[in-house]
């Protein structure tokens, strides 16, 4: 079955096991990296809001041999752990003054979604760009942001610096951040990964931690948290090496002259081309953070 064929499919038989008054649309999606996904949306007319399942990994399953009927019933599983319970109220959106303090900021890669970049207020940073987001997951059934766009920060009246100011303040308070020891998360999670750190030396003899946010979802703004770099060089004891595992997190570690980092770009770009989904790549070097002039290049 092609990929069309597959999409109709699900299309008609989600429709054939839902009450008539759901009404089913399947649209493209631009996602982080100019990565473009078709989202499923089963939609309640009782509510105004419906969760999006992407369908493109679920033709992964059906080329791998899992039967359709499996996969109707994982997608009707995900839409009842989604689905809404009542109205979202989006009228705070419009208001500067109700909206600002859910803003939050997101890292994101730059030449990867340069075309995006056009339309929200951004700013470049080393090779990234932080994007700004209104944080609404209290207000819905699972962790939820929007995209500030152009359009809708001129609406506010607001400046580039208010929106800088707020931005850096709610985000740690919102998503706290969370640094966890890498060598006890990844033998339980990425085996294979870890076998390939430990050929590279010894790096399960140094102490390599994962920084993100409590919730593990778009974490890698965590290394922006005002003094949290300066904190972390307080415990390792110098100056660290920050590596960018995914927009969900960076790898921090002491800069110790035991790691050959001219290889680590090489590595970081097979990492991404092998174990990262490319949707989720943040970027293809390493960093170094300078305790003296708490700066990172």
């Amino acid at each position: 079955m092609k990929y069309t064929e597959f999409l109709q499919t699900i299309e008609t038989e989600i429709t054939s096991r839902l009450d008539d008054n759901f009404k089913l649309s399947i649209h493209p999606v631009e996602k982080n990296n100019g990565n473009v996904y078709d989202g499923l949306m089963i939609i309640n007319p009782k509510f105004n809001i419906a969760p999006t399942i992407y369908l493109n990994p679920y033709y992964h399953w059906y080329l791998d041999g899992v039967s359709i009927d499996s996969i109707l019933d994982a997608i009707l599983s995900t839409y009842n752990q989604c689905k809404p319970t009542e109205d979202f109220d989006i009228g705070f959106c419009k208001d500067f003054s109700k909206a600002k303090d859910k803003i939050i900021i997101h890292l994101i890669n730059y030449e990867k979604n340069k075309k995006m970049l056009q339309h929200v207020p951004h700013i470049k940073y080393l090779d990234f760009a932080i994007v700004f987001q209104l944080y609404v997951g209290p207000n819905l059934p699972e962790y939820g942001t929007i995209t500030i766009t152009d359009a809708l920060f001129n609406s506010w009246g607001a400046d580039m610096e208010e929106l800088i100011r707020v931005a850096l303040k709610n985000t740690p308070e919102i998503l706290p951040f969370s640094l966890i020891n890498m060598a006890e998360f990844i033998s339980d999670k990425c085996p294979e990964y870890a076998q390939t750190l430990k050929e590279m030396g010894d790096f399960e003899d140094l102490p390599i931690y994962i920084l993100t946010n409590q919730r593990r979802s778009n974490g890698a703004s965590a290394i922006l948290y005002p003094g949290i770099l300066r904190s972390i060089s307080k415990k390792l004891g110098g100056n660290l090496l920050l590596i960018p595992s995914s927009i969900h997190e960076f790898l921090v570690m002491p800069l110790d002259d035991r790691i050959d980092i001219h290889n680590l770009s090489e590595f970081i770009c097979e990492v991404n081309a092998s174990e990262i989904r490319d949707d989720e790549i943040l970027g293809e070097r390493y960093y170094i953070y300078d305790c003296k002039t708490d700066t990172v290049y």
